[in-house]
């Protein structure tokens, strides 16, 4: 009988299929993409700052060929300053992914006698950026929330309401709608996450190493677009270097890890140096205006109570724009005290934790013009995550309570994603004075201005010409049938009451 290192060693002569998260993405209902993708691309929230710094790096390489935003940099105050020459601070990640798409959108514009540079032909790119980059990605972080709850032997239906909670009932609504990274980061984390968990299950000898160097690399790339992700990055490698022994039989997945990892960082240290002279020196090291972020590390020194009061039921916190998401954190305890999936469980809830402890150690925790903490937005999908055994456990006489409040939780954040998906940070009370104001007077779309970087808001509805009052009204219809045939086709799927 052959020993058991040289069975590991032994090839299997049919290799097992191996199917990644990313494969659940073509199971979301029918119903529920219809539902997610009429709410996410209903609304456009306009430019603003943080999307003009983006966007400058792409003009500038897509017009002059060059990092510099020497060009464009007065258009806003989110940008790096070295040797005398402007950069963007960003993490390019979100650009670079923008890159193609509106690459093609200015060779259109031309062809259709439209200058891409005057004020009609960035808002055509503005608005294609946003779509390719956060709406678009937060319609498939919500499809691989669904697939990965399936994954973990949970009801469709507490899949269903995990991933519109997220989708349509959490600040995740507004980012899909900006020129921002929030939704890329959330995307690429969450699955590099998902694929390492597969990967550390499989125990089989097959070295699995296309699935190891995707997840890697998107794992690298969700540091490209958000550096505060790089922690989370490092703890997948380290739980794989844990998990994954004895390494002699299973080095190639580790290998293949961290080579499509240090490729994505390649890139960054590409970038680095071509822009401020070292691949080690970001551009927040040299950012203009913001005194603070050169304090600590990069503006990160010690979580704050007064901060974390604020992210969590300030008049911007959580409690008040995304109340489902903190029922998360019920169901991962009430995962790991079942034993169900209790080792995902515990990683999504450290994925939680982690975000909030390092936005309230932040300096400008608040966000600025944000509707919700947009600096924990990468504990949104791992909140959501606990919502599916939280409603699986829960007796089923009380389940409709939690589809109300699901669809509370809905209405809220569409008549605050109307209104303005960049809350000012001025408006103390936006709940009262802002949202339900607008809602009261059929005022919507209300953000103007920032021509430059991605012009006033809009909807579908307005792009229709309904007027304000009135634009919203094919999403209400849309949603309720959405919603509706969701609803229904789920309860009489045996399937959807299937759970571990």
């Amino acid at each position: 009988m052959p020993s058991l290192s040289a069975r590991y060693h032994e090839p299997p002569a049919r290799p097992p299929e191996i199917r990644m998260p990313s494969s659940r993405l073509i199971r979301t209902p029918p119903w529920l993409l219809f539902v997610l993708a009429l709410g996410l691309f209903y609304f456009y929230s306009g430019g603003g700052p943080n999307q003009g710094s983006r966007f400058n790096l792409d003009r500038a390489i897509l017009a002059e060929g060059r990092l510099a935003i020497e060009s464009y940099h007065t258009n806003t105050e989110d940008k790096a300053l070295y040797r005398g020459i402007h950069y963007s601070d960003k993490a390019p990640g979100t650009s670079f992914v923008a890159l193609p798409v509106l690459a093609a959108s200015r060779a259109f514009l031309r062809m259709a006698g439209v200058d891409p540079e005057s004020a009609s032909g960035l808002s055509v790119q503005l608005r294609m950026a946003t779509w390719s980059t956060a709406t678009l990605p937060a319609l498939l972080l919500c499809c691989l929330v669904f697939g990965w709850v399936v994954r973990l032997g949970h009801s469709r239906i507490a899949a269903a309401n995990a991933s519109l909670a997220l989708g349509l009932a959490s600040p995740l609504w507004a980012y899909g709608t900006l020129f921002w990274s929030n939704a890329l980061a959330g995307l690429c984390i969450v699955y590099a996450t998902s694929a390492v968990l597969e990967i550390r299950r499989a125990r089989h000898p097959h070295p699995m190493v296309g699935a190891a160097a995707l997840a890697g690399a998107v794992a690298g790339w969700a540091v490209l677009t958000e550096f505060p992700i790089a922690p989370m990055a490092v703890a997948l490698f380290v739980l794989l270097l844990v998990a994954l022994r004895p390494w002699g039989v299973y080095w190639r997945r580790l290998l293949w890890f961290a080579a499509g990892a240090l490729a994505v960082a390649a890139i960054l240290g590409a970038y680095n140096q071509a822009a401020f002279g070292s691949p080690l020196r970001l551009g927040y090291g040299n950012v203009e205006g913001w005194d603070d972020m050169k304090r600590g590390l990069f503006g990160v020194r010690w979580p704050r109570p007064e901060a974390m009061a604020g992210i969590l039921w300030g008049s911007h916190g959580l409690l008040v724009t995304g109340p489902l998401l903190l029922l998360g954190l019920a169901g991962h305890v009430v995962s790991l005290v079942r034993g169900r999936n209790r080792f995902t469980m515990a990683v999504c809830l450290a994925f939680s934790v982690y975000p909030f402890l390092l936005n309230s150690s932040y300096a400008y925790w608040d966000g600025g013009w944000s509707y919700g903490p947009r600096h924990m937005s990468a504990a949104f999908p791992f909140l959501a995550l606990g919502l599916a055994p939280l409603y699986d456990a829960l007796p089923r006489w009380s389940r409709a309570v939690a589809m109300v409040a699901l669809l509370g939780g809905i209405f809220m954040t569409t008549v605050a994603v109307g209104t303005h998906g960049m809350t000012p940070h001025s408006n103390s009370n936006p709940l009262a004075d802002l949202y339900w104001a607008a809602f009261q007077t059929g005022h919507y779309a209300k953000h103007t201005g920032w021509v430059d970087t991605g012009g006033p808001a809009t909807n579908w509805g307005l792009a229709f010409g309904l007027g304000r009052a009135r634009s919203l009204i094919p999403l209400w219809i849309g949603l309720g049938i959405g919603l509706s045939g969701l609803f229904r086709s789920l309860l009489l799927s045996p399937r959807s009451w299937r759970h571990s």
